[in-house]
């Protein structure tokens, strides 16, 4: 057995792998992104969102859930989602306020704080509902502005469905919030 051999560790199931490679698929979308290579951006992006789903999916379905997968699923979600907000304020400042990702951002740290917390307490604290449509909702949305600025920023239409979504993306993600403070709500009102 070599010394780097990855697989004898659950740690580095197929699920946890794929969440690294997302990881690394970030690190592609915000470095193109950057550079306004939109379309390569877009694409590494979109492969980052499949990923997503086929981790939680391959992790469920075959019984390979990890205290590693529970930590890094999410914090590599909330770097994406985050970071390709952040990035995209600069390019996409008429359609995205600077105040709204504030928002977004601020709700992920809250919710991490609070999983942190709560967790730290014995009391499980795993994704509900209301989090998985937030970042599905938050996924369309990057995905869309990307689309419009790699190869349909003719359609003015599409720039105000656009703006229509983004305000739904801040709804979503201060509803999911809400939600999350509630269910952590006898977590934190513990001694």
């Amino acid at each position: 057995m070599s010394l780097f051999d990855f697989s004898r560790y659950a740690a580095f199931n197929l699920p946890n792998r794929l969440t690294l490679m997302r990881l690394l698929l970030a690190i592609i979308f915000f470095t193109f992104l950057s550079y306004r290579f939109y379309t390569i951006a877009l694409i590494s992006y979109l492969l980052a969102w499949l990923t997503d789903w086929l981790d939680g999916y391959l992790a469920r379905k075959k019984d390979l859930l990890t205290d590693f997968g529970r930590i890094a699923d999410p914090f590599v979600d909330k770097i994406i989602v985050c970071g390709g907000f952040i990035l995209l304020i600069q390019h996409a400042h008429d359609m995205l306020p600077p105040w709204m990702v504030v928002v977004i951002v601020a709700r992920e740290f809250l919710v991490s704080s609070i999983r942190s917390y709560s967790e730290s307490k014995g009391i499980e604290f795993g994704a509900t509902m209301w989090g998985k449509v937030k970042m599905f909702i938050q996924s369309f949305t990057i995905s869309l502005i990307l689309l419009f600025f790699a190869c349909l920023s003719d359609f003015m239409v599409l720039k105000q469905g656009i703006v229509a979504m983004v305000w739904l993306t801040v709804i979503i993600t201060m509803v999911s919030g809400i939600k999350y403070m509630v269910k952590a709500g006898p977590a934190i009102l513990m001694k």
